[in-house]
């Protein structure tokens, strides 16, 4: 058989199976009340540190670089925050659109046009 036809065979299957090639897809996250039932008493990991995101507009956790802070708030559909980690300088402030899937949130920088990155929930 064929690479082109073993290619067929399977985008065949999966665009027969409902939801197959979604996996991992990512619900957009609309409000503050949503964001907050998501990391409400939660920590965020991924591999360049964690960081808890509290209901009072603050940040905090650690990441290689030192110790991180900073404040956040809802705006719109988008989720804003300036931090600074260590003696840096803050970073300023971006909005990002927030998606779930699962114990997973992507927040994609510059209002959902900018890169993602994904960040594991856990107790």
């Amino acid at each position: 058989m064929t690479y082109k036809a073993i290619l067929s065979i399977v985008v065949s299957v999966l665009l027969a199976v409902p939801g197959a090639g979604e996996a991992g897809s990512f619900k957009h996250v609309k409000t503050e009340a949503e964001f907050l039932a998501l990391v409400r008493g939660k920590t965020l990991s991924a591999d360049w540190g964690s960081m808890q995101i509290l209901p009072n507009g603050k940040i905090k956790g650690k990441t290689k670089q030192g110790k991180l802070v900073g404040a956040w708030q809802w705006n719109g559909a988008l989720w804003c925050r300036n931090v600074r980690i260590g003696k840096k300088p803050e970073r300023g402030t971006d909005c990002q659109k927030i998606g779930v899937s699962g114990n997973q949130l992507q927040f994609i920088r510059e209002q959902g046009r900018g890169t993602a990155g994904v960040m594991v929930i856990s107790n």
